[in-house]
């Protein structure tokens, strides 16, 4: 089982590199199941029905969230009709069965989770628990591949959330602060790790947005609107190798690519 794992797409610069790029990966990667972090992809806040359905004529099959999923009100309404749309789970009661889908793949089901940190964001619950209720609920027990995105700004959270569940899902994917770590790795009990895939945007940005307004920003303290950075974008993804009998990761790949 291949896993497509595509960190944070940022606004229309972060699609459109996706629409470049998504045949040639395709062809070269052969994955099973794409998925795609897509908080930011319209204007660098939530999703649009409009974005969603450009995505997914790309060939993304399930889309994760994070802080900024509710940021487009027709959210709520996509989620419901498509339930491939993720939003974090543990974000609120409202939200909890948003968190997990299982996408019935041809190498056999894999789960994906969405979780988000508590760490600077808005009261939320622990993902930790959240996780834990998914994976060893009715719905998923039988599941043995397991992917979950964590959506959080500390790199700690991410770190205890593999200790905590290592051996016990697949892969553990960290998204959210759009700079891409450098410590992919599998463990000895099977479970694939990155803290931070990275950001799927313009790379000569502020984590995707314009520089200049984001300067006056800090240095006026004015709230000016922020706007998504315009220019060359790098998508920044992982691939992941998955055993289908034994649900345990044999390989991670971190990828940078430009159109």
């Amino acid at each position: 089982m291949r896993v497509l794992f595509i960190g944070d797409i940022f606004g229309r610069p972060g699609r459109t590199v996706v629409h470049r790029l998504m045949a040639e990966l395709r062809e070269e990667f052969q994955p099973s199941l794409i998925v795609a972090n897509a908080e930011n992809a319209t204007h660098g806040t939530g999703m649009t029905r409009a974005a969603f359905e450009e995505l997914s004529v790309e060939g993304i099959h399930v889309f994760t969230g994070g802080n900024h999923t509710l940021g487009k009100h027709e959210i709520l309404i996509l989620m419901d009709e498509h339930p491939n749309v993720l939003c974090p789970g543990n974000a609120s009661l409202a939200l909890r069965r948003h968190g997990w889908f299982v996408w019935p793949s041809s190498d056999g089901p894999i789960g994906i989770v969405n979780v988000i940190g508590q760490y600077c964001m808005s009261a939320v619950d622990s993902p930790y628990d959240y996780l834990e209720d998914v994976i060893g609920g009715f719905d998923m027990e039988h599941v043995v591949m397991r992917f979950v995105d964590i959506h959080a700004e500390a790199t700690a959270e991410k770190a205890a959330l593999l200790h905590l569940f290592d051996g016990r899902v697949s892969v553990i994917v960290g998204t959210h602060t759009h700079v891409p770590t450098a410590d992919a790795r599998v463990t000895e009990k099977g479970t694939a790790f990155i803290t931070d895939v990275g950001m799927t945007g313009v790379m000569s940005s502020i984590i995707g947005l314009d520089p200049e307004t984001v300067l006056r920003r800090i240095q006026t303290g004015v709230t000016y609107p922020p706007h998504v950075a315009e220019g060359e974008a790098t998508l920044m993804a992982v691939v992941v190798d998955i055993d289908p009998l034994t649900g345990k990761s044999t390989s991670i790949l971190p990828l940078q690519r430009k159109s």
